[in-house]
């Protein structure tokens, strides 16, 4: 090998140092040999990746989307490979002990002297970039760029002076970004009054929006760290985030909040069960590292809080969240 010079003289061994030094995750896989598996990769590979290259030779990269398999963008590689041609695509990938990051990845077809197809792949970790992207609304969830910035009126509500739902879903990406990288917990709480819909039908809309803001006064209160953020969504709901919060003062804390509504003494006089305005409130706790869709945990937070609500008044649900792993 040490005898063999390409067309420019220089030696393959140069090459191969060259490979082996550069900041950029170099990977190459078998195109011809079934689930394309890995055959070399180089220092920064390892580096970024978390992966030996011993843990990798032989597999197939699916093995840094851990159960993470559903991204669109998995789609888009998929069929590039299918169909023998190079792309880019921005993944979410996991490494060893969990902690996920974003892998820009771009892989190219090249096939040798003898015909033998070879996959290169080039691997950068974005995950700084792509924090900043995401604080300020710059990509869509999939990564691809757009210009949604919204004006700054909309990133507060404005009845309740809280977050708007559209800052609160982009600081809830970011939030849930940042504990999988740091492998910190994250509480969402979600509260609602109930039988708010029979306190519009009594005071109407106006008396309506004023009682949301008294509410919010409560919610935001019972949120005053700096990693805390509390939000209005939809007509009547209310979220807050908090991180690394011990689990066993979760109720305690969902319950201040729900306990200050009822000392407001707000009457809801044609409430069914109650005669005065009252809260109740979901707490789902997960360690996003496990779970990579934050989108399925406020989904699931809302519809375990109307389940609640339809049982009762003041109810309290405190569960942990996660989406299981193939």
């Amino acid at each position: 090998m040490s005898g063999d010079r390409p067309p420019g003289g220089l030696p393959q061994e140069a090459f191969l140092r060259a490979l082996e030094a550069a900041g950029e995750g170099i990977v190459v896989a078998d195109g011809e040999l079934p689930d394309h598996p890995v055959v070399w990769v180089n220092a920064a590979f390892e580096r970024i990746s978390g992966f030996t290259r011993t843990d990798l030779e032989g597999s197939n990269l699916r093995v840094l989307q851990g159960g993470d398999r559903d991204q669109p963008a998995l789609l888009e590689l998929r069929a590039a490979l299918g169909a023998g041609q190079g792309c880019s695509v921005l993944l979410r990938n996991y490494r060893p002990d969990g902690a996920m990051y974003w892998n820009q990845l771009r892989v190219e077809p090249w096939r040798d002297q003898a015909g033998h197809l070879w996959w290169l792949g080039f691997s950068r970790d974005v995950s700084t970039q792509r924090e900043m992207e995401i604080m300020l609304g710059r990509r869509d969830d999939d990564g691809d760029a757009v210009d949604r910035r919204p004006p700054e009126t909309e990133a507060v509500d404005r009845v309740t002076g809280l977050q708007s739902e559209r800052s609160f879903e982009l600081a809830l990406e970011l939030t849930w970004f940042s504990c999988a990288r740091d492998r910190r917990s994250l509480a969402l709480f979600l509260f609602a009054p109930d039988y708010f819909d029979t306190y519009l039908e009594t005071f109407g809309r106006i008396a309506g929006d004023s009682c949301l803001r008294i509410v919010a006064r409560s919610v935001a209160a019972a949120f005053r760290r700096a990693s805390d953020i509390s939000a209005r969504l939809g007509d009547a709901e209310f979220a807050a985030l908090g991180t690394d919060m011990e689990r066993e003062l979760l109720e305690a804390h969902a319950r201040r909040v729900c306990d200050r509504v009822r000392a407001l003494a707000i009457r809801n006089p044609h409430a069914p069960l109650t005669r005065t305005l009252t809260f109740s409130a979901v707490v789902l706790l997960v360690q996003p590292g496990r779970a990579p869709d934050w989108r399925g945990m406020l989904a699931a937070a809302r519809a375990a809080l109307a389940e609640a609500q339809l049982a009762g008044t003041e109810r309290l649900v405190i569960r942990e969240f996660d989406t299981p792993r193939d």
